[in-house]
């Protein structure tokens, strides 16, 4: 790997594009430690600023990630999900050949309020489950999701049924066919025990998803909202003029 100095590319660039093409080349694989930013000064004859800032640049891609006292390391390939497709998380990770899983937070039964109520088209006061779990991919905390669904259309639900993966595929068992939803996507920061639970540093960044769930009837079956790491998802759509 080389760099021009008297290219009119600035130096940093250089080097950034070199990481980057290490990355993909595999000559530094997820988990490896970077060279120390003395030994990249002394390798290019560049100053340790250049090179800050080619890492920050990769830092804050999510291409790297700095451990204190550590190092920088070659972070995980964020996932990517499409957005025109309705698919249940559980099935978006298996056709990614990772194993999904989930740990049940909570599931109660409880009075739909407020915008909750609303979202879902039904009266205030009527009951709802609500629904909490922790979603994994192999292993490694990605999403908490909070799922308001009406009794109604799953009644005698149980803990283990929840605990087992996909709600969509439950509903699908009892007749429900899952036509479309709506999706708003926005940028948050992890509060509290978000951030322990995601494994993810207090007010890291993250994305906050809600989406509400129609059934092929036109009545509304599921109102979810979830918050994903924004170090290790992104989301993608195809425009087309």
């Amino acid at each position: 790997m080389k760099i021009d100095k008297t290219s009119a590319v600035p130096i940093y660039f250089q080097l950034k594009t070199l990481i980057q093409e290490g990355i993909s080349s595999g000559e530094y694989p997820v988990g490896m430690c970077l060279p120390s930013e003395r030994e990249y000064c002394e390798e290019y004859g560049i100053s340790r600023m250049t090179v800050r800032q080619a890492i920050s640049e990769l830092v804050n891609e999510g291409l790297l990630r700095r451990e204190r006292g550590k190092g920088t390391y070659v972070s995980q390939p964020k996932i990517e999900q499409g957005l025109q497709m309705l698919t249940s998380f559980t099935e978006d990770m298996k056709r990614r050949n990772m194993q999904p899983g989930t740990r049940l937070i909570h599931m109660i039964t409880c009075p739909a309020k407020g915008r909750v109520a609303r979202q879902l088209g039904i009266e205030d006061g009527d009951s709802v489950y609500e629904i909490k779990r922790l979603r994994l991919a192999d292993d490694e905390p990605m999403a908490i999701e909070t799922a308001y669904v009406p009794i109604c259309y799953l009644p005698n639900f149980t803990e283990e049924k929840v605990a087992s993966g996909s709600l969509y595929e439950v509903m699908r068992e009892r007749g429900i066919e899952i036509s479309h939803a709506t999706q708003t996507l926005e940028a948050s920061q992890a509060k509290g025990t978000e951030a322990t639970k995601l494994n993810i540093k207090n007010k890291a960044s993250v994305l906050l998803i809600e989406r509400t769930t129609y059934a092929s009837g036109g009545q509304v079956v599921e109102f979810v909202k979830s918050v994903y790491r924004g170090d290790r998802y992104k989301f993608a759509i195809d425009l087309r003029s």
